[in-house]
Order: C-alpha cells, then structure tokens, then sequence
C-alpha cells in the first residue's frame, strides 16, 4: 500500500479518480489519499514535517518549489532522487516544458515531476466594460504596448471615491517580485542571500506603488475589498494585477454568473518587456515526490506518472481546477477547451524564473515580504517612503540572513 498526502485539490473529486483509475489499471495495488486540510499552504507544510518525524508521512507527497519547501525537504533528506527511477521508467522528460522542468533539479539531482505551474502575477485582469464605457480602445491582449505610467493614469481616471476602485495590488512576495521586475528590479538575488530593495529600479517600482496607494490614495487599503474576484465581476474594479489563473477565473465567473457585458467583460494588459527581452514575471511551479525509504519507488514513480502525464496534469485543470501549465500537450488542450487560455503563452514561453531564498526560509521570507510591504502602503497610517522601504528591505534580509531552515 502506497499513501498519498497532499492538500492539492482535496473535495474536488479529482484525486479520488486519479487513485480510482491507477488502481484499476494495476492489479494489487492500493493507494489511500490522505488529504491534508490545514488553514493555510505553509500550515500543511508543517504538518508534513511533523509527520515525517514521526515516521508517517505519505510515499506520495509534494514540497513544492515556489512555496520554497523543496530545497529545505532534500537537505532533510525527506524526499528522494527519482533519477534512476525515470531512466528505468524510459521517460521522456521533454514532455514538460523546460522551465518547469527545471525546478525538479537540486544539485545535478532530480527530485520530482511537475505538478502545477504558471508565469505568476504577470497580468492586469482588465474590466474591458470600464474601457468601452469610457470611449476607449482595449488594448489588445497580445501586446505589451502599455507603460506603467499609463496604468498609473488609469488608476487615477476609474477611481470613483465610494463606488469602484481603478486598480488593485497585492502585497505578498509574488505581487512584490513582479512589481519590481516590471520597472527592470528584483526582490531578492538570483542566488537568494540578498535583498534588491534598494536597488534604484526596485526602488522606482515601490515608489510607484507608494504614490498611488499613500500619497494618491487611489488604491483599495487592505481589507477593504474583501473579496477581489468578486468585486471585479461586480463591476468595482477595473484593473487587478494578478496572473493568468486571475484572468481565467474571472472568465469563469462572469460567464457563470451570466453577468452583463456593460458590467464585466475579461481581457487583460500584459507587462512591458524589458530592455533585455524577456518578459516581468516570475515562473511559479510545483511537484511530485516520493519520500525517502520507499519501499516501493517504482510504483510509487509510476503513481507520480498517473497523475503528472497528459491525462492527469489535463483532469488537474480541468477537474480540479488548478492552473497547470507545465506541458505542452496540456496547454494546447487548454487552448482548444477555451481559447483565452491563448493569452497565456507569452509569458510561459519567455518568463523569469522565480528567486528562492538559500536558506529556505521560505515562510518567514512571504511573511516579511507582507507584512512590511503592508506597512509601507498604508494610506491609515502613512509613514515616509524612505523608512517604510528600508523597514521592509532590512527584515527581508533578516530573514535571508537566517540560519538554514
């Protein structure tokens, strides 16, 4: 019997079938999913270490790589290297796009397949209603043609005090990353010791966001929008800066709430490319494992196949409704179910990697990152750009600066 413990789509049914169908297709194998339901991602993550201290945690199991887990979980020799595994299995790893791929690599080392993946929050989800209303051309949904200036003055021109905001940010690590990286910065170092906040283009990108959420006061405070996606079906914002997932929901949801296209129509604005070439975002992917010690990794590996192949990474999207855009066969199956999916491309095909911090510390960096940025935007309490931005910047590398998780 192999145990698979994960809190990726519990009460969706698609795990269920995933464990159905492998089991029914080999003959004396049993698989029991054991979902994990904690309050939070970085939660069940806890839970699984205390599990494996315990000696129970699950042959199956996923410490994924843009939540910063997979790092901390090879050094804790939780998960195992599946390189002999693939070899044996004969699998041809050029299935999955390269850059996904890539996070399932430590140290000359693989150590899983992808699961989830997709270019972070890449994209404004544009109202296209608040556009036309307002005598404007859309922009086209290809293109990266509008400059942060330009949104900036959107900001200003669909804010109407009481009654619908021009634009949402949000403050966690991923809005933080792709903000800076929009005005040609970073948040952290590739190699993930050092803070970039104080790098003139992070620093151009945060005074940005400080002009419009402090001293314009244009953007929503947190916790006055209590649910973003359903404000934009409901015609109370115009622009979030989200990512692909956001735009695909909110198709979803005007669609399934038949809503008027004079209150909410979907489209997007991409980000402007940078001066090299590529493209603001931040490559955001998961995986699947096989716990260290398991005495039957080659079934286990085979599970691992079930559910990160064709038809399980396509039922992922499609069923439990992940974004899953770590194959091309996938992706391309996406397009065909529902074109916008189309939209996405770009950003796959040409993204930035994501930075994770070396020490793994990979909660206490998203908290930081938070916390402090909540503080810097504060429209309530305002406090000087210059000290809320190194506040933020010094806890950041606190963290960075920790000893090894």
């Amino acid at each position: 019997m192999l145990r698979w413990d994960t809190f990726r789509s519990p009460g969706t049914g698609w795990n269920e079938e995933r464990v159905e169908t492998f089991m029914a297709a080999n003959p004396g194998v049993t698989i029991e999913f054991r979902p994990l339901t904690g309050s939070s991602q970085q939660d069940n993550y806890g839970k699984m270490y205390a599990s494996h201290a315990a000696g129970d945690l699950g042959e199956v199991c996923a410490f994924d790589p843009s939540h910063f887990q997979f790092w901390r979980a090879i050094d804790k020799n939780i998960i195992m290297p599946i390189d002999e595994l693939v070899a044996a299995a004969g699998t041809d790893l050029t299935e999955w796009y390269d850059l996904f791929m890539s996070l399932q690599y430590f140290q000359g080392k693989q150590y899983g397949l992808p699961s989830w993946g997709w270019a972070g929050v890449d994209t404004f989800v544009v109202n296209a209603a608040h556009l036309k209303e307002a005598g404007m051309e859309v922009p086209d949904v290809y293109s990266r043609d509008t400059s942060m200036d330009t949104i900036a003055e959107w900001a200003h021109s669909f804010y109407k005090e009481n009654e619908r905001f021009g634009l949402f940010i949000g403050h966690g690590e991923g809005n933080i990353v792709t903000l800076t990286r929009a005005f040609g910065g970073d948040l952290i170092s590739e190699d993930g010791t050092k803070s970039l906040l104080l790098e003139d283009k992070s620093v151009e990108a945060l005074r940005w966001a400080y002009q419009l959420a402090v001293e314009d006061k244009v953007l929503p405070a947190v916790g006055v929008i209590e649910n973003v996606a359903s404000a934009q079906v409901e015609g109370k914002l115009t622009m979030n800066w989200g990512g692909s997932l956001n735009v695909r929901n909110y198709d979803r949801d005007i669609k399934a709430g038949g809503v008027d296209p004079s209150v909410a129509e979907v489209s997007q604005i991409l980000l402007p490319a940078l001066p090299d070439g590529r493209f603001p975002s931040q490559i955001r992917g998961g995986t699947w494992n096989i716990r260290q010690g398991t005495d039957h990794a080659d079934v286990a590996y085979k599970f691992l196949l079930h559910i990160a192949g064709a038809e399980g990474s396509l039922s992922f999207n499609t069923v439990s409704g992940n974004f899953a855009a770590v194959r091309p066969d996938t992706f391309q199956e996406l397009i065909a179910l529902n074109p916008i999916h189309e939209w996405f491309k770009s950003s796959l095909e040409n993204g930035i990697a994501a930075h994770a911090p070396s020490n793994s510390r990979g909660r206490e960096y998203t908290d930081a990152v938070a916390q402090w940025t909540d503080l810097l935007l504060d429209p309530n309490q305002p406090i000087a750009f210059e000290e809320g931005l190194q506040n933020l910047h010094d806890n950041v590398q606190a963290v960075l600066d920790m000893e090894p998780a």
